[in-house]
């Protein structure tokens, strides 16, 4: 069975400016905002749920990496 799922697409430059829109949008009505660059999708942000499954589909385990100090 196959779901829908909303999506959003915005420039970068704009969701810059309203984040925690985009944030709100996945964490809350798990919807997915799809990030464009000069008019190409770049990114997605996207529900937690929905990255996790997708890691677990694809057999992938993330690996946190060390924020590196200056």
């Amino acid at each position: 069975m196959s779901a829908t799922r909303n999506e959003y697409e915005a420039r970068i430059a704009d969701v810059r400016n309203s984040f925690a829109e985009a944030i709100g949008r996945a964490r809350y009505s798990g919807e997915v905002t799809v990030l464009t660059s000069r008019g190409k999708r770049a990114a997605a942000i996207v529900p937690m749920e929905f990255y996790e499954r997708a890691l677990q589909a694809l057999g992938e385990t993330a690996v946190l990496v060390e924020k590196p100090t200056s």
